[in-house]
């Protein structure tokens, strides 16, 4: 406060000095004992009142001029409001439409001229619900529904019907409000997400394309590799065997890498759909089991199973709970050293399932629990033990899961081991048969 006032204190204390020293000056040199005191202090009476007066005009008329400056301002920013509005509603690159209840277009602004790819003379009146189309005619008629009831709509994908027949796809949003003559009209955007459409559907082309073209030559050289071992296997040599069982395990390595990199790219564009069924988790389990035996013997594991028998049969999706049993089994059976131990089972926890899945391998170290569901991540230690690997494993359990609606933890020390959870909505064949039926 002082720092803002230093200066008009310095000038009104030097002021002050100059002036008391003048009347030091002057009370020195005059002799003021014949002066008529009565008629000292009318003067000074009079001076002090006409002092008093001006201080008063000068607060009146700051604060008169304070009002007219506050109107003022307001005024020019009442105006400069309406037309900031209007000029952003004008020339935003977001398409804007105002629309009656029945959905014809009463003002639309540039961009949103140009989204529906008429002029701006003809887009009044034109109703904008023809323009649109939804994946299907039912669900279009939901958004409209919404709308007329009162219902916000918010980042609805639709395709935009132009008269030059150009590819077209927005995000829709709308809500109603009244206006001032009291009449209900919505306010619609149109966000353009044409380009990322496109972009999609060639990704999700390729993933399909792919799906077939690649997996068709790898099994082509697996086939080839088995006749050679089925045809006349005595007249190979010792070395022969041995190069065609390692090509046979390099073929294997590719087709998992394959279907690892197809399951990540639909997880990623949102086109894996679940599909779910009544699946039995003991015969799932053993079965998965089963797949692993020969590596199990091989490094003399030890398999300890644990299921609950109240919830063997389970609606979900086969292939996705596949995933992640084995993607989480197979990694307990890579990184367990020899003589090691194994967990696994599920068991029942109020209305969830829990997948449990434990070792007491070589463990993930601090530094790298934070990055381990990362795709194409591997902790420091498994790449330096276990050079095999493609670090998406756990990224794909982790998608699988969240396709589920269920939940993935785990807990570690790095050379003791590992215990992964995962929590599943539990829903038996007869709750989900009673949903179906309502």
């Amino acid at each position: 406060m002082f720092g803002q006032n230093n200066k008009p204190l310095i000038q009104s204390f030097l002021v002050f000095t100059v002036l008391f020293s003048g009347v030091i000056a002057l009370t020195l040199w005059y002799d003021f004992s014949q002066i008529d005191l009565g008629g000292l202090l009318f003067l000074t009476a009079f001076l002090c009142c006409l002092f008093i007066a001006k201080n008063i005009f000068d607060l009146s008329r700051s604060a008169e001029t304070s009002d007219e400056l506050k109107r003022s301002v307001a005024m020019d920013l009442a105006i400069t409001g309406e037309q900031l509005y209007l000029q952003l509603y004008k020339n935003s690159p977001v398409p804007y439409l105002i629309i009656d209840r029945e959905g014809h277009i009463k003002s639309a602004n540039i961009a949103g001229v140009r989204m529906l790819g008429v002029t701006q003379d003809k887009v009044k009146g034109i109703n904008i619900f023809s323009y649109l189309q939804c994946d299907g005619l039912e669900h279009l008629d939901l958004l409209i529904e919404k709308y007329r009831n009162g219902v916000a709509v918010s980042d609805e994908m639709v395709q935009i019907k132009r008269s030059d027949h150009r590819e077209a796809w927005s995000l829709l949003s709308l809500f109603g409000f009244t206006d001032v003559l009291g009449e209900r009209i919505g306010l619609m955007t149109l966000v353009d997400i044409t380009r990322q459409k496109k972009a999609e559907d060639a990704k999700s082309e390729f993933v399909s394309l792919a799906s077939h073209q690649l997996r068709t030559p790898i099994a082509g050289m697996k086939w080839s590799a088995e006749l050679l071992l089925v045809d006349k296997p005595e007249s190979l040599t010792d070395r022969q065997h041995k190069y065609i069982n390692r090509l046979l395990i390099s073929i294997k390595r590719m087709a998992v890498l394959v279907d690892d990199f197809l399951r990540v790219s639909r997880f990623e564009l949102g086109t894996f759909q679940a599909e779910y069924k009544t699946v039995s988790l003991t015969e799932l389990f053993e079965d998965i089991m089963s797949e692993q035996t020969l590596r199990v013997e091989q490094k003399k594991l030890a398999v300890k199973t644990f299921y609950d028998e109240t919830i063997d049969m389970m609606v979900t999706d086969p292939n996705l709970m596949r995933m992640i049993v084995t993607n989480l089994y197979s990694n307990a059976v890579k990184y367990t050293r020899e003589k090691g131990t194994i967990h696994l089972g599920f068991s029942r926890k109020d209305d969830s399932v829990v997948i449990t899945v434990a070792d007491n391998g070589m463990g993930i170290p601090a530094e790298d629990q934070d990055e381990i569901f990362t795709k194409l991540f591997r902790a420091s230690n498994a790449v330096r033990n276990v050079p095999d690997g493609t670090g998406l494993g756990l990224y794909i359990v982790r998608e699988a899961v969240s396709v589920l609606k269920g939940q993935i933890s785990f807990t570690t020390t790095e050379n003791i081991g590992t215990t992964f959870e995962v929590i599943l909505p539990l829903e038996f064949p007869e709750t989900a048969a009673e949903k179906a039926a309502d």
